[in-house]
């Protein structure tokens, strides 16, 4: 892909006295732009055909100096495109941001990925989804480990630097999982440079480089398993107490995921302890959940006589926690909730498990007793999850809720 650089004057924008404006004329990929030298000339003290100052001119004081000094502006500028071309940003370099380039001027620090991350979890935070703002911030410093703290433009995402991300990944002892969702993130991402305009999409490195997609492995509990964790005798009141709890109630409200228990609050609660409504954090759906006997009976420890309609129902995020720390508290607490579980595990002799494990646990125990996989299926990851919630919705509250009996009763 040539570049050609010309100095020429503009002849389109003649001045009052006759002159035109100097300017340094880039030809790139079919496209050209003028950038201003600061200067105008008459044509007959400009040599168009060596591009310099005629000697017979008395515009400047010295020639020989003048037009050294634009040699040099010309090899400066060409000395820049062949270090963009180096680096592979040249091919999908947009004629304007070559132009602020060339002209040392201040680069948009919105075109950056770290930058464009950072903008866009400030968004998602400010928008409440917490959850994919933490997505997007782990995504984010995985990225930054990599670099070692060097920003990355986006056209520096290529196929070259998908495949040693992903070598360094592995090399690491990271799995593939991890790096599923990572370069998802960073897709999706990318994605949305292209349509707000921060990058071509002639520059999309995702079109070669195909991210392997890997079935998770997912832990549910057994019968003979929930009943040990259910019946296990554990101190009231005591941190492995509210861990069981936390588990149980995610399960009764159909495998509710850790984030949305967290921002659950007490106007979720419809009537006298009759539904609870809110929206997932992770797709935006509604859900509407009958509230069973063994629900209310989890839910009223943890909601005081003196809890208004705003006040978390779990005591998982303070009042006086900010919004924008949100994601780093759950996750936190997530993983100290899991510790526990673990702890309980052992006591019961069973394999560990999370809080995860409840999600998967309500969906298998539904199988088990025979609900139709149009209700609940039996894997509940992010690929089925859409198609499951499709179904889901397109049944009556009270077909859905005399499932929850089966699979909730025993």
């Amino acid at each position: 892909m040539a570049t050609n650089i010309k100095l020429l004057l503009d002849t389109r924008r003649a001045r009052k006295d006759g002159s035109y404006p100097l300017v340094m004329r880039v030809l790139h990929d079919r496209k050209s732009i003028n950038i201003p030298l600061g200067y105008s000339l008459t044509e007959k003290d400009w040599d168009s055909k060596n591009e310099k100052v005629k000697k017979s001119s008395n515009v400047v004081e010295n020639t020989t100096r003048f037009n050294n000094a634009l040699h040099k502006k010309r090899t400066k500028a060409y000395d820049i495109i062949a270090h963009l071309d180096d680096e592979g940003k040249l091919a999908h370099l947009a004629m304007a941001d070559l132009k602020e380039t060339l002209t040392g001027g201040k680069k948009s620090e919105k075109k950056t990925v770290f930058i464009f991350l950072e903008n866009l979890i400030a968004e998602l935070k400010k928008a409440r989804k917490a959850g994919n703002a933490d997505v997007y911030g782990q995504t984010l410093k995985r990225l930054q480990s990599f670099r070692k703290g060097r920003d990355l433009s986006f056209e520096a995402v290529n196929y070259t630097f998908l495949t040693r991300f992903e070598n360094w990944h592995y090399a690491n002892g990271s799995s593939a999982g991890s790096l599923s969702v990572y370069l998802r993130t960073l897709r999706s991402a990318y994605n949305k440079a292209i349509k707000s305009g921060m990058v071509s999409k002639e520059a999309y490195p995702f079109t070669h480089y195909k991210i392997k997609s890997q079935t998770p492995v997912r832990r549910s509990l057994t019968e003979t398993e929930f009943k040990a964790l259910r019946d296990i005798a554990l101190e009231q009141g005591s941190p492995l107490a509210h861990a069981r709890n936390m588990f149980m109630a995610s399960f009764f409200m159909r495998g509710m995921n850790w984030m949305d228990m967290a921002l659950l609050k007490v106007s979720s609660i419809r009537g006298d302890f009759e539904r609870i409504h809110y929206v997932r954090q992770k797709t935006g759906k509604p859900f509407s959940i009958k509230i069973s006997p063994v629900l209310k009976e989890l839910l009223l420890p943890y909601i005081g006589k003196e809890f208004g309609p705003d006040d978390f129902i779990f005591p998982i995020l303070k009042p006086s926690d900010p919004p924008e720390r949100y994601a780093d508290i759950i996750r936190n607490r997530r993983k100290r909730l899991n510790k526990r579980l673990k702890d309980i595990a052992a006591l019961c002799d069973i394999t560990p498990f999370t809080i995860y494990t409840a999600r998967h646990t309500y969906a298998t125990t539904g199988k088990r007793k025979g609900v139709p996989t149009a209700i609940i299926q039996e894997s509940m990851g992010h690929a089925t999850e859409e198609i499951t919630q499709t179904y889901l919705d397109s049944f009556e509250n009270t077909v859905i809720d005399k499932y929850d009996e089966l699979i909730m009763n025993d």
